[in-house]
Parts: C-alpha cells; sequence; structure tokens
C-alpha cells in the first residue's frame, strides 16, 4: 500500500500546470517517467531538484525509495523527501514520516514521524490524517488519545479513505472514547465495506450477524462475509465457516465448513486449525482422518491454541492419529491446563492418579482437579470428591466429599448424584436423610444410571423416605432390570411371584429370576435368585415352564416394555415350537438311541429328557429346548454315525476329537486360541495334517500360544486406542462344528451387549453374535476388522446351566483383546495394532480375516 499511495501522489504532482523555473525539466522528467524510462527521469528530476523545484525533490525522493533509475537508497530518498517536505510539500512530509515510522534512512523516530504526519495532515493530505490517527490511537510519537485519534479518522473518513473509515466504525463499535454507538459503526464500516475493504466487510457481516447496530439478518453477515473471505480475510473465512455448520444464513454443509477453516486455517488461524481438525476428528465434511485431525490440533496447539492442546493431550494418550506416548499426553494436557482449560486440568490430574505418562502423585492429582472444579468443569469436581472420599492426596474428609459430590450433581452428573445419595442414605458427610437420598437417586435414575435405579425401587419397596409404592418400585426394578441389572431381575421376580405392584405372574417371576441367576456371581445373591427361581417352577405346569424359559431366552436388554412383560403371561397358550419341527427332533433323536418317546410332535417331559441327555453328550448348555439348531445337530449326528456303521470313515489308531478356532497374529506364524481347545491334546494340527507346536498357556484366562510352521504376511491386527464400547457392532470368525458343516469358515455379526462376563467379570466381553461349538479360539473383529476379543463359546457353559437351568441363548462371550495382548506380551511375541477408522463392509472384514483364521484339529 505504501508504494501506491506515493505513486498517487507523484502522479498528481506530475499533473500540475508548468510555471515555476526548472518546470521544463521537471515536464521532461515526468514525460520520461511515465513511459518508464528512469534514466532520463532521474537527470531531468535531478536538475529541476538543484534548482530548489519540491515536485521534483519529491520524485527523486520516490525514485531512490524503489531504486528506480538509481540503486536503491534509503538515506539520499529520505534527504530529498526532507528537501520537498521542508518547502510544505505535503506528500513529502507524508513520505518522509513514513521513513521515521520505519526507520528506513533515518533513525526510527516516531516523535519526527508524527511531527511529520500532523504537517501533511494540516493541510488536508488524507494518508496522513488516517497515520497521524492511527498515532494518538497507540500512543505512538504522541500521548495516547482516543479523542484526537477519532477526530483525525473521520477528516480521512469524510474524504473516503477506507481504511479510516473502518477505524472510525471500530471505535464506535467498541466505545472507545466515545460512547459506544452501534448504528454509527455499521455506518462506517458500510462505507469502506461498499469500497471493497476485506476487514470492513468482515465487520459488518460480524453486525448483521448479531443484529448489532442493523437488523439481525443472517443472510447479509453471509454475504459480506463471503464477499471479504474471497479477498483472503482469514476472519472472514472463519465466520463464513461456522455459518456453513450451523446453517445460518446459508444452508447447513459440513463440506463448504471444512473447505472455509481450511482457507484460514492454511493461514495461519489457530483457531481454524483447531475447528478444521474436529472436522477431520468427528469425519463432518471430510472423511474421519485421525492422523490429519492430529496434525491440524498440532498446528493450533504450538500457536498456543488450549483446546487444541487438550485434544491433542488426548490423541497423544489413545494412540489416534500419532503414536500412543502418555508423556507426550501429560506435556501438551500441562501446557493446556497452566492456560486455565479445564478439561486439561483434569485430564493431567488423571494422569497423576493413574501415574500415565507422570509420575503418581495424589497431592498434584488433587491440585489441578480443584483448579478444573473451581471452574465448574463436572467431572473435575466429582474426582476430586472421590479425593477426599478415599482420602486420597487430601485428609479424608466425607464433608468437602460431599460438597463436590454436590457441585457436580447439580450439573447433572449422574455419577455424583448416585455417590450423593448414597451420602445422605448412610450419613456420611451430611445429616443421614433418606429423602433426600430417594431424591438424588432419582435424578441419577432418570439419567439411566442402573444402580441408581435399583436404589431408587428398594427405597419405594421398603417404604424408606418416601411413602411405600409397590408399584413405583417396581417400575424402577424394571428399568434396572431392562439394563441387565441381575439383583433388580431378581427383586423384580419376587414382585411378580408375590403380586406386589403387578398381577402375579409365576411365570414372569421365574423369567426374571432365572435370568439373575444365570448372571449373578456365585454368592448369597446368586442363591436366592436360584431359590426363587426353583420356587416358582414348583408352581408351573410343563407348558408354563417352557414359556417361561422360552421369554428368557428370547429376552433383550431395554426391548421389553412393562406393559409388554406384564401381559406375556396373559396369553391363552404360548406359540411354543411348530409341531412337525418337535416330531423331526423326535425321530432324529430316536435314531442316535436315544428315547424321547413316541414322535408325536408335543415336546413332553420324556421328549426334553432325551433333548438334556443329547446336549450334554455334546457339551452344549442343557437346556431341554426345541430349536432348529437342535434338529440341525441331531440330523448331523445321525449322518456321522451312519457313515461310521457304513465304514465311510476309516478307523486307526488315533482319532480328532475336538476342534476349534485360532488366528494369526504374528508373520512368523504365532497363533492365539483357547486353552480349552487344545487341553489334553495329543497333538494339534491343521487340517493340512502339519503339526502345530504348543508354546504357552493360560488356563485362568482360557488363552493358548500356538506356533504354525511358515511365514504369515497377513496376521492379525489388534484394534488401537479407545477400546470397543457396548453396542459396537462386532463380527465373529471361526469353524463351528468343523466336518460336520462347511469347511469355511463361519462368520456371524452381532453387537457387545456388555464389557464384562458372568459375575462381572472384566476379562470378558459379552456379545450377542451366534457362535457354536468350533468357534471357540477365532477372533471377534470390531468394524475396521481389528481383533477386540478371543471368542470363547464354551466358557463352563455346563456349570452355569446347573446353577441356573437355562440360560439365554444370546448371550456369548470373548476373552478382552487387552489379556490377550498382555499374554503376547509375557512372552515376547510381536503383533500389529491398528486403528479403527475405516468401516468396511461385513464381507471384506470376513474376506480378510479368512487369511489369518485357522482350523485347529485337538487328536488324541
Amino acid at each position: 500500500m505504501r508504494r501506491l499511495v506515493l505513486t498517487a501522489a507523484l502522479l498528481t504532482v506530475l499533473s500540475a500546470p508548468l510555471s515555476a523555473p526548472g518546470w521544463a525539466d521537471f515536464d521532461a522528467g515526468s514525460a520520461a517517467y511515465d513511459r518508464g524510462d528512469y534514466t532520463t527521469a532521474f537527470r531531468e528530476f535531478l536538475s529541476s531538484a538543484e534548482q530548489g523545484d519540491a515536485d521534483a525533490q519529491f520524485g527523486l525522493g520516490i525514485m531512490y525509495e524503489f531504486g528506480e533509475g538509481v540503486s536503491q537508497d534509503y538515506g539520499e530518498a529520505a534527504r530529498w523527501y526532507r528537501e520537498a517536505a521542508e518547502q510544505g510539500l505535503a506528500e513529502a512530509q507524508f513520505g518522509l514520516a513514513f521513513m521515521y515510522t520505519d526507520g528506513s534512512g533515518v533513525p526510527q523516530d516516531y516523535g519526527e514521524a508524527a511531527r511529520w504526519y500532523r504537517m501533511a495532515a494540516e493541510q488536508g493530505d488524507a494518508n496522513a490524517q488516517y497515520a497521524l490517527a492511527l498515532m494518538y490511537t497507540n500512543g505512538a510519537g504522541v500521548p495516547q488519545d482516543y479523542g484526537e485519534a477519532r477526530r483525525w479518522y473521520r477528516m480521512a473518513a469524510e474524504q473516503g479513505l477506507a481504511e479510516a473509515q473502518s477505524s472510525l466504525g471500530l471505535i464506535y463499535d467498541n466505545g472507545t472514547g466515545v460512547p459506544q454507538d452501534y448504528g454509527e459503526a455499521a455506518r462506517w464500516y458500510r462505507m469502506a465495506a461498499e469500497q471493497g475493504l476485506a476487514e470492513a466487510q468482515n465487520s459488518l457481516g460480524f453486525m448483521y450477524d448479531n443484529g448489532s447496530g442493523v437488523r439481525q439478518d443472517y443472510g447479509e453477515a453471509a454475504r459480506w462475509y463471503r464477499k471479504a473471505a474471497e479477498q483472503g480475510d482469514v476472519y472472514a473465512q472463519y465466520n463464513l465457516a461456522l455459518m456453513y455448520i450451523d446453517g445460518t444464513g446459508v444452508p447447513q454443509d459440513y463440506g463448504e465448513a471444512a473447505r472455509w477453516y481450511r482457507m484460514a486455517a492454511e493461514q495461519g488461524d489457530a483457531d481454524a486449525q483447531f475447528s478444521l481438525a474436529l472436522m477431520y476428528d468427528n469425519g463432518y465434511g471430510v472423511p474421519q482422518d485421525y492422523g490429519e485431525a492430529a496434525r491440524w490440533y498440532r498446528e493450533a496447539a504450538e500457536r498456543g491454541n488450549a483446546d487444541a492442546q487438550n485434544n491433542l493431550g488426548l490423541m497423544s494418550e489413545l494412540g489416534e492419529g500419532v503414536p500412543q506416548d502418555y508423556g507426550e499426553a501429560a506435556r501438551w494436557y500441562l501446557k493446556a491446563a497452566e492456560q486455565g482449560e479445564a478439561d486439561a486440568q483434569n485430564n493431567l490430574a488423571l494422569m497423576y492418579t493413574n501415574g500415565t505418562g507422570v509420575p503418581q502423585d495424589y497431592g498434584e492429582a488433587t491440585r489441578w482437579y480443584r483448579m478444573a472444579a473451581e471452574q465448574g468443569e463436572a467431572n473435575a469436581q466429582f474426582n476430586l470428591a472421590l479425593m477426599y472420599a478415599n482420602g486420597y492426596g487430601v485428609p479424608q474428609d466425607y464433608g468437602e466429599a460431599a460438597r463436590w459430590y454436590r457441585e457436580a450433581a447439580d450439573q447433572g452428573d449422574a455419577d455424583a448424584q448416585y455417590n450423593l445419595a448414597l451420602m445422605y442414605e448412610d450419613g456420611y458427610g451430611v445429616r443421614q436423610d433418606y429423602g433426600e437420598a430417594a431424591r438424588w437417586y432419582r435424578e441419577a435414575a432418570e439419567q439411566g444410571d442402573a444402580d441408581a435405579q435399583y436404589n431408587l425401587a428398594l427405597i419405594y419397596d421398603n417404604g424408606t423416605g418416601v411413602r411405600q409404592d409397590y408399584g413405583e418400585a417396581v417400575r424402577w426394578y424394571l428399568r434396572a432390570a431392562e439394563q441387565s441389572h441381575a439383583r433388580a431381575q431378581n427383586n423384580l421376580g419376587v414382585m411378580y411371584g408375590r403380586g406386589e405392584g403387578v398381577p402375579r405372574d409365576p411365570v414372569l417371576a421365574h423369567m426374571w429370576s432365572n435370568l439373575a441367576a444365570s448372571t449373578l456371581p456365585p454368592g448369597e445373591d446368586r442363591d436366592m435368585a436360584v431359590e426363587n427361581r426353583d420356587f416358582v417352577a414348583e408352581q408351573l405346569s410343563p407348558s408354563e415352564l417352557v414359556r417361561a424359559q422360552q421369554m428368557a431366552r428370547n429376552w433383550r436388554p431395554g426391548l421389553s416394555e412393562m406393559g409388554e412383560t406384564a401381559s406375556s403371561s396373559s396369553l391363552s397358550e404360548p406359540p411354543g415350537p411348530a409341531r412337525e419341527l418337535v416330531q423331526n427332533i423326535q425321530e432324529a433323536l430316536a435314531a442316535l438311541g436315544y428315547d424321547p418317546g413316541p414322535a408325536d410332535g408335543a415336546p413332553g417331559p420324556q421328549t426334553r429328557e432325551a433333548i438334556r441327555a443329547f446336549q450334554a453328550d455334546l457339551e452344549l448348555p442343557v437346556t431341554g429346548e426345541v430349536s432348529k439348531e437342535l434338529l440341525l445337530l441331531a440330523r448331523i449326528s445321525e449322518a456321522v454315525l451312519t457313515a461310521e456303521e457304513e465304514g465311510d470313515f476309516e478307523g486307526t489308531s488315533e482319532n480328532w476329537y475336538a476342534t476349534g478356532s485360532g488366528f494369526v497374529v504374528s508373520p512368523a506364524g504365532y497363533a492365539l486360541t483357547n486353552y480349552h481347545v487344545v487341553e489334553g491334546c495329543g497333538e494339534i494340527r491343521l487340517p493340512t495334517g502339519v503339526s502345530v507346536a504348543h508354546v504357552a498357556s493360560d488356563p485362568q484366562t482360557d488363552l493358548a500360544l500356538l506356533k504354525i510352521p511358515g511365514e504369515f504376511p497377513d496376521s492379525a491386527s489388534f484394534r488401537a486406542g479407545r477400546g470397543i464400547r457396548a453396542g459396537d457392532d462386532v463380527v465373529a470368525i471361526g469353524f463351528p462344528l468343523q466336518g460336520i458343516l462347511t469347511s469355511d469358515p463361519s462368520v456371524t455379526t452381532g453387537t457387545i451387549s456388555a464389557l464384562a462376563g458372568p459375575g462381572d467379570d472384566r476379562r470378558m466381553l459379552q456379545m450377542t453374535a451366534p457362535i457354536q461349538p468350533g468357534n471357540s479360539g477365532g477372533p471377534l473383529l470390531d468394524m475396521s476388522g481389528n481383533v477386540v476379543g478371543v471368542v470363547v463359546s464354551k466358557l463352563d457353559a455346563l456349570e452355569i446351566a446347573e446353577l441356573t437351568g437355562d440360560i439365554p441363548q444370546n448371550v456369548n462371550f470373548a476373552v478382552h483383546a487387552s489379556l490377550a495382548r498382555i499374554f503376547l506380551d509375557a512372552h515376547n511375541i510381536e503383533y500389529n495394532i491398528a486403528p479403527s477408522t475405516e468401516t468396511p463392509p461385513a464381507a471384506e472384514i470376513a474376506a480378510s480375516a479368512r487369511k489369518f483364521t485357522v482350523l485347529i484339529e485337538c487328536w488324541e
């Protein structure tokens, strides 16, 4: 802009009429300058300048400043500007002032700059008036004086200088030295914006965006933002992106938002870099890409953006987009925490609590929790309460614990609400108050906290602190039971058995007690559930017992509503298995030597006893229930028996007596399977006859490590970063009923239904993917094809069946991948991990998994 201003001033001078001595030389010089003949121009200007012509002196100053026709020389430029300035030429006074501002050709001296700007400004030079106003605004060379600044801005603005108009708008916008006046601000912004000044266009867009000084109009806001953004204004690019995010003034379009964020981010705007990183992190408007997210978080973090520093710390902690590195995570959390970012303070405190990335230090943890808690961060308030409740890093103080639980509870934190209710119920840190306990249990219960729902139900059941109300008790027991809360299921069974709060219904009583008995850990609670179930079973007819067990098998968390459940037993006759199916099973079992009674299609006691005997022989859960799967197994067994009798199977001194699945975890040929798959094997083989070495076992986790000869480039990868969550989809791969069904691996899909197995066993995952004998040891994959577990189809199911009399068929389990990795680490086996970012179709996952999933044969 400096060159344009001075060149414009020179052209003004060159167009002046010729009258004084030396003008002939100046006229010749100006003509030469116009045609680009700087050598001639310089010679003619010099001739006139030496005769004292101010315009020629100013022309020489320009030529020296920009090196036109002569070597660039700021000192000579300043000398000739001064010659002309001392004769009163405003353009030269402005040029000399600018050189004092920059320290070009003269020592930098804001006082001298202001003095020469004032001389030019008082002659009406708009650029000098604007420059002098800037010096009063900043207190450079003159005392800071917003009134004087406004006066000079207005003089330049009234001459149409866009920069001055925009600055005057800013003064009224902020109320700097004048009463704040958004209307005046918008008026001056508009004048500059209509001249195309980008910063004024952005400011005017902001006024329309917020309805300041103008009627709020998102469309107008977007229009002005766009004008500025297209000129490269970084703030306008960011603001326009925000409008596309929210769909205000423009159609909501995350792709457009990401495009404008990127333009601003590439200019170094930290807020835009952070926002673009968020888009990549969540896959909004761009493909989800943790690597790109981390890259942009880092750009913003290195510019001091605290939110980006916190998020980069989180990615380092989880290993998303960057290698997992707790030290790096703690470093970035600390940077953000020191800027007062509450989430980062809480995250850093968690690292000190657990000793990840930093030495474990409860005192430091408490210090950072407190900083975040005092800013109102609910998670930190809850964590600080835990520290006081347990005496970690601070003296144990139940009163302080209750105070911080309340702070978090008032913000809606369900865990804090539940813990605060416990404190009121037990009188820890607060006066015992069952009414307050019930109030806080209800707050947490209404957010879906199953323990709070159960405790609230108990309160209504017993009338503790509230009026006894069995109907309310049943309502809350049911909500907890629908989340697989076993004790709630048992108590709900009791309510149905007694007819308290609901009509008496032994079928539903049996179903709920049965579900509780199948999942409670050994102990008093499970003994009670088994006792309740068996007590109710004595009151049921055979058909009612079948129906109750069928309802338990078909039950899914969260699917039944109270009305549906309550009406289940009012059906005149359960649908039951089809007569033809029962008859076919009876015929197949009879052919196998069992005694199901007459093939009459009625599933009577004799038929159920034959089914139980068959299931026990195949080491299946002993249920006595009819199903299509049971018929298939019976027919397969019948076909095998026939083949043996007809000599189709060759007898040898050695036979395989069991099969399972496994998967390769290392290119060197190391593979994982279940311990129970290879337990007691005389030899382990692949179907090709290749012998497999048994390297190590861990019966506690039901894992075994095998070594297969050869190289395996297509080995499995374990899921990196954030662990699998309840509700996530999964794929199970394995070889069920090998040699009977198919030689190809079977693929089934389902979801993770719980992050623990029976008895709240955190070593296990619970899933809905159907599995059969032979699936044991196969991989359980997430929807990116990465391993999250090792399938366990056996899991001592017979023991559970004996305790419960039944087990829901949709409940299957896998050993958690974290245990598998610990097992491999313990034996120095290298394995791959990969981020779960892509979501190919299940068919593609299966195709890849077939390359590393193997059939394991156990030979006597």
